[in-house]
């Protein structure tokens, strides 16, 4: 259950997906030197357009996006670093938006960084690779009739931070099983691989917390009255992810806790059983020391030694030794030393 960073594709691919509320159309096309950028921006009125990049943007491609949408230059050089934390930057034009993806792909965690750009009536996306959180918003934009279909670019924006933060909650839902699973294991019998199972789902969500803490940052600031961008239609569903975060980061902090305990459950189960196999140890000791006591006395090997030339000596050496055990015995188990 390793968080991965994606591997990032040689070549970047280009998904533009255009509508409005009576048409759609969609296309792929990767960004070959002949590819004419221009078409990108060239947005009929009415309609919002999503392009969306997959795979590591060269800077040749991204500065043909840039002069297209009048992207600022600084913008444009933070696009191409993947190490931003999640946030906001208003711009008088357009909207730069950070966040980071956490999904599963099969059974491999996957941490994507994404970069949005909000216009007025287009939303361009950066991602690391191909595949992301998004297909529901695909679908829905292909089925006419639906409530995307009816709302400009900042709707659209609103619905891909929505999915952004869906995908953290279904993380936390799959970590939920396996920190139950955990816990029943952790009770039944300690090892440690079990500890290493919780360290390693400890440091996913130390890094979910890591990442999330800034995107209610980022929805806070979207949802501003002063922002021209985002319509006032759109700052109530704004505010509805706002408290999925909160609703996200509570739940990572209450894992943390039970991993926590967990933690101190393996170390005193731990304890426990050392305690267990000293206690056991500690009575064949004391049994031992009156019966090592007797066997020393009778191999001190003197001549003048009464009980040595007693025809019953030694079985009734073996007689005592053995009633003294069973007494110690008996009296341990009154007293529930064991």
């Amino acid at each position: 259950m390793e968080m991965n960073t994606p591997k990032r594709n040689s070549h970047s691919l280009i998904e533009v997906i255009e509508y409005n509320s009576k048409k759609y159309k969609e296309y792929t096309t990767e960004t070959t030197k002949k590819y004419n950028f221009r078409l990108l921006g060239d947005i009929p009125e009415g309609n919002v357009r999503w392009i969306n990049i997959d795979g590591q943007c060269s800077e040749e491609v991204l500065n043909k996006i840039s002069d297209v949408f009048n992207i600022h230059p600084l913008v444009t050089k933070n696009i191409l670093n993947n190490n931003q934390r999640a946030k906001i930057e208003e711009y008088e034009d357009f909207l730069y938006i950070v966040a980071k993806m956490i999904y599963y792909s099969g059974d491999e965690l996957v941490l994507e960084h994404i970069r949005f750009i909000l216009g007025k009536n287009y939303v361009i996306s950066f991602g690391e690779t191909k595949g992301d959180v998004f297909d529901d918003i695909r679908d829905k934009i292909r089925n006419e009739g639906t409530q995307i279909r009816k709302f400009g670019a900042d709707y659209l924006m609103y619905s891909l931070l929505d999915a952004i933060v869906d995908g953290y909650l279904d993380v936390l839902e799959v970590l939920d099983e396996k920190i139950d699973t955990l816990e029943e294991q952790v009770i039944m019998n300690n090892s440690q691989e079990r500890l290493y199972k919780i360290r390693k789902i400890k440091k996913i969500l130390l890094n979910i917390s890591k990442y999330i803490w800034p995107l209610r940052e980022v929805t806070s600031l979207m949802g501003k009255e002063s922002n021209q961008l985002i319509q006032p239609s759109t700052e109530p569903y704004i505010r509805d992810v706002y408290e999925h975060i909160a609703q996200a980061i509570e739940t990572t902090e209450t894992y943390r806790e039970i991993l926590t305990g967990l933690m101190e459950l393996y170390v005193s189960n731990t304890s426990y059983k050392l305690n267990e196999i000293m206690k056991v140890l500690t009575i064949i000791s004391t049994i031992f020391i009156p019966l090592t006591f007797i066997v020393g006395v009778y191999g001190m090997n003197f001549r003048y030694m009464p009980e040595i030339e007693y025809r019953w000596g030694y079985a009734i050496t073996w007689a005592i030794m053995i009633a003294i055990s069973s007494f110690m015995v008996y009296y341990f188990k009154k007293k529930k030393w064991f």
